[in-house]
Formats: structure tokens, sequence, C-alpha cells
């Protein structure tokens, strides 16, 4: 149990700013975070048509790192191959098990927390206070390093299970759950 917890860990830290080299950008941090943070989420059954379905990463406004995801596209992810949409509006949203939102797309972010109201999604931002807001995880810079917060009543709105050693690593925030009535 030791090793496996040390090899996830592993894994999670493999992004980290503190294992990373330094030419590594932020927007390239956050985009190692997303792709390993999907490795230790379990989604509802309901969220996929077959257990080697595509997987959706989407994003909502423009940033260096909502760019930076399409860098994502074609790679596999616990059995599923990623695609990679970017947004114009929240009404495009259906379909999507990611969902990124850029600090830039801040108008958005009430309209996109109604909207993902109990499905499946993983929701995503980088702007302070997305994640006490009702998003589930939430990028900000501390002491120049990339760091993340989640709200797990919102990750259980969505009916989506975060492993433990992911929300070891994090800042545990409450506020604006997303739950299934």
């Amino acid at each position: 149990m030791a090793a496996m917890a040390g090899g996830i860990l592993l894994v999670l830290m493999w992004s980290s700013p503190c294992a990373v080299a330094q030419s590594a950008s932020e927007e390239e941090v956050k985009m190692a975070y997303i792709y390993n943070f999907v490795k230790f989420i379990d989604w509802p059954p309901e969220a996929f048509n077959a257990p080697n379905a595509v997987i959706t990463f989407c994003a909502l406004g423009r940033s260096p790192a909502a760019d930076k995801i399409a860098s994502l596209q074609g790679r596999a992810v616990v059995n599923h191959q990623i695609s990679v949409r970017h947004l114009q509006s929240t009404e495009e949203l259906s379909g999507c098990h990611v969902i990124f939102l850029a600090a830039s797309a801040g108008k958005h972010q009430q309209k996109l927390l109604q909207l993902a109201h109990g499905v499946p999604a993983l929701l995503i931002g980088e702007a302070p206070g997305f994640a006490r807001a009702g998003g589930t995880i939430n990028f900000f810079m501390e002491n120049g390093k990339v760091a993340f917060e989640i709200n797990p009543e919102s990750a259980e709105g969505s009916r989506l299970k975060i492993s433990s050693k992911v929300l070891a690593l994090a800042r545990i925030v409450t506020g604006g759950e997303r739950r299934v009535q």
C-alpha cells in the first residue's frame, strides 16, 4: 500500500514545479496536472458510452494554459483517447468530460456552473475563487509555484470520485456546491 501511494505521488509530483525542470512554463505544469488528475478520478458509468470511449477535454476562454490544452490531443489516459475542443460559449458544453475555464472567461463562470450542475464533468479553473464558487479544481500560484485547490462538494455533486492521494496534495475548499437534486 505504501509503495502504491508513493507511486501515485510520484506520478502527480512529476508535474510539480519542484520536480519539473526550471524551463517548464506555468501552462505546461497546469497541463501536466490536468492530464494526471484524470488518472485519479472515477467517473460514473453513464459518463462514457463505452469503457474505452474518447474523453473530451474542453477549454472555454483564452489563456496560455487554455491554448496549451491542445497539446493533449490524441494522447491516451486511463484507456481513453483524448479529444480536445475549444469552446466559444457555454452552450457547447455537451460531451465535455473535463472543462477548463480560462481566467479570461470569468464572465462565463456563473453560467458554466449552472449548466454543469449535476453533470459528470470535472470543472477546472484558474481564476481566484473558482473552486469556492462551485468549480471542482482551481489553480493558483503560491511561492512562485503552481498549486491547486479542490472543492470535494463540487466533485460529489458531479458524481466524481477523486482519489484521496490527490486530495492530500490539495488545499481543500468548500462552497457553491453543484449537488444533484
